[in-house]
């Protein structure tokens, strides 16, 4: 199982399908791992080189339990890109993995290709949100003590939609967890800043999708960040029975060939 050991002492997994395709960098949401990215893996292999990375606090990723930020998360996948030997790449991910390509694209933008950014955005939770999710993710998700299949089943339905059964894979992996590992995960999520003044300066070709039914991310949302980054747009809603939030995990049959289309009309590498 490979991993990169960043200067603070986290050990950051990774999964790379290898190869000599142009090099597509991907990044889970909050709750999920490497993984979620499984049906990308196969479809875009062998024509793309596809890595993904475990954020710390999730999958397999160790971490020293010490509070970090997105850009910290930035700095982690750029470690791997460096560790892999790879100049340029896209970047992307969903919801937090969103907010790491973003931040990746800031940090070193000549190396970013073009970003895939799915239910994601650039500005901070309001207040509201931020009272919500406090309660909801830190102290009775992270930090309760209570049964949690009750707690994750409705979130399931709107973090990851799609079936029972692809809920039910998500579901296990959670009540099988350590639930307090989560903490500065948790933390990073709600505490984030915005960088919606920032996000004018990333340039590169963007493709921003949705999906129908998603409860945690609103189309409004998707044509706000599309409207506040500096570069091409490419905008598609994901139709589908369960196409919430997690598309690329539930509806990859839609989603991989808009990927496959849109990276192979990005300017050459």
């Amino acid at each position: 199982m490979p991993f990169v050991t960043t200067e603070d002492g986290a050990k950051i997994h990774y999964r790379d399908t290898g190869g000599d395709g142009p090099a597509v960098l991907l990044m889970h949401g909050f709750f999920q791992d490497t993984e979620m990215w499984a049906a990308q893996e196969a479809s875009l292999a062998p024509d793309y080189r596809v890595v993904t990375i475990d954020a710390r606090g999730h999958g397999h990723t160790e971490d020293p339990a010490e509070p970090f930020d997105n850009w910290r998360l930035a700095w982690d996948a750029w470690a791997v890109v460096d560790h892999l030997g790879l100049d340029r790449l896209v970047v992307g991910g969903l919801l937090q993995g969103g907010w790491i390509g973003m931040r990746m694209a800031l940090l070193q933008p000549a190396r970013v290709r073009g970003l895939i950014l799915i239910g994601t955005r650039a500005d901070a939770y309001d207040d509201a949100e931020s009272v919500g999710f406090e309660m909801i993710i830190m102290n009775q998700w992270i930090l309760g003590d209570v049964p949690l299949e009750p707690i994750a089943t409705p979130i399931a339905v709107q973090m990851i939609g799609g079936t029972r059964e692809q809920r039910r894979y998500w579901l296990d992996k959670w009540n099988a967890s350590d639930r307090r590992r989560l903490e500065q995960a948790g933390r990073c999520l709600i505490d984030r800043e915005s960088i919606v003044d920032l996000v004018k300066d990333i340039t590169a070709p963007a493709l921003l999708m949705h999906g129908v039914q998603d409860q945690i991310h609103s189309r409004r949302q998707t044509e706000e960040l599309a409207a506040q980054l500096g570069g091409p747009i490419r905008v598609e809603t994901i139709e589908g029975l369960g196409a919430a939030h997690s598309v690329p995990f539930t509806h990859p049959e839609v989603t991989d060939p808009i990927i496959r289309d849109w990276l192979a009309n990005l300017p050459a590498r």
